[in-house]
């Protein structure tokens, strides 16, 4: 029994022996990993210290030649766009091919789709295609381009600042005015000359002009709103009350039409609907550093459907190549406008589409860009950059619920006729 205790306390001390070794290699070990990598930053940090290195980063100038989005020169980022492009400055809508699942289209509910049809052309009608070959052909035409862009270069000679472009007729310039009323009151800026209105119909031409907004009428994109709206209500059967909407895809698409000419002009632009209301000037927020690297910069549309995400109520456009060729493309798609009578379908279509993967888009934050309604009014505190009163209905009770409707006589661009204009479901 003795000599067994006596093996096995041997075993015992022997074990612990091992084991005491075999920690102080596992020790000895970490410590030389740990010198070396040491030794090696040192020698690292020592060598970026030396002047000459500096001096060498600095003449690089690296950060401001570095532009992998291709925003400051006229060059597309390298893809699949640039390849199949390659020297042309658009896609047709027959290589869009907009009504193809893996084209853009279709995707959820309210999506472009034609059976049988991927360029959805087929299932467009006669006054359709005609109203969109008049934009079509109006855009390249020297006279009228040139007639376009000497009113554009008059009234703004300074490119480096963002022009605010709104589309709209008789029905919803009230909220136009309301809008410069806003910016006037809420943050003491006449938004007027640094805003390019464009008239759907001649009324709103005028009225333009009397509140002295820079104006494009629709003549100089070659649009016949009333033979349209006329056509529209008896096809539609619409009433008196729906004049709102009579002449929306004329808006619509003389608004991207005028787009992608500011952005070959190398302007950078805000567009909006005429129905929003600046809280602040949300100028200064889209000028902040966070927003450098954008091309296209849009509100939230909050829903599950084809009508997202871009609520094109407001977007904001860098005049890059990519950006160019995305509004030039979606000049090709106008005939959609009218066939659906959405512009934000066709939008979010071809953003959606793999062509245009490398446009890089950046939604705002629902809270600062705000979508008004009963249930999102207490989301508003001290961030909120704007208000947009989106739906058809209430536009004005909304507004008024929270002290923003500012088209009254305290207002100088104020006219009682104004008041007359606007249907009475927005009341």
């Amino acid at each position: 029994f003795g000599s067994v205790f006596f093996e096995m306390a041997r075993s015992v001390r022997l074990t612990r022996w091992f084991g005491t070794i075999g920690i102080v290699i596992a020790v000895v070990t970490l410590l030389d990993l740990w010198y070396q990598n040491v030794h090696i930053y040192n020698t690292k940090c020592q060598t970026v210290k030396d002047d000459s290195v500096i001096s060498a980063v600095k003449d690089t100038n690296f950060k401001s030649s570095f532009d992998p989005l291709h925003l400051n020169d006229d060059e597309l980022p390298d893809g699949t766009l640039k390849a199949v492009l390659k020297d042309r400055e658009f896609f047709t809508l027959e290589e869009l091919k907009i009504c193809k699942a893996a084209e853009g289209g279709p995707w959820g509910r309210r999506s472009m789709q034609c059976e049988g049809d991927d360029t959805c052309l087929k299932c467009t009608k006669p006054w359709h295609r005609a109203q969109a070959s008049r934009l079509l052909s109006a855009y390249p035409d020297p006279r009228l381009r040139d007639e376009r862009r000497k009113i554009i270069s008059t009234h703004f000679p300074d490119k480096s600042k963002p022009i605010t472009v709104v589309a709209t007729n008789k029905a919803h310039f009230p909220y136009l005015v309301n809008w410069a009323c806003g910016c006037r009151n809420n943050f003491n800026e006449d938004m007027r000359s640094q805003t390019l209105v464009l008239a759907a119909d001649d009324e709103t031409y005028q009225m333009a002009q009397q509140v002295k907004f820079p104006v494009l009428p629709s003549t100089l994109f070659n649009v016949t709103p009333r033979h349209l709206n006329e056509t529209w209500a008896k096809m539609m059967n619409l009433t008196m009350n729906n004049v709102a909407k009579m002449g929306f895809p004329d808006s619509m698409a003389i608004l991207v039409t005028c787009l992608s000419e500011l952005l070959e002009m190398r302007y950078t632009v805000i567009t909006q609907d005429a129905d929003v209301v600046w809280l602040k000037d949300v100028r200064l927020y889209l000028s902040s550093g966070a927003m450098d690297n954008i091309h296209l910069i849009t509100q939230m549309a909050p829903r599950a459907d084809a009508q997202g995400p871009v609520n094109t109520g407001f977007v904001f456009m860098r005049p890059a190549k990519i950006t160019r060729v995305y509004m030039r493309s979606l000049i090709q798609l106008l005939v959609l406008f009218y066939m659906r009578v959405d512009d934000q379908v066709v939008w979010n279509s071809l953003l959606r589409h793999y062509l245009f993967r490398q446009l890089h888009v950046s939604v705002l934050p629902r809270r600062h860009f705000l979508d008004l309604h009963d249930h999102t009014a207490k989301w508003i505190d001290a961030d909120t950059q704007f208000l947009h009163t989106v739906s058809n209905v209430k536009k004005i009770r909304r507004l008024k619920a929270h002290s923003e409707w500012h088209m009254d006589n305290t207002c100088p661009w104020f006219d009682p006729a104004f008041e007359k204009l606007y249907p009475e479901w927005d009341l």
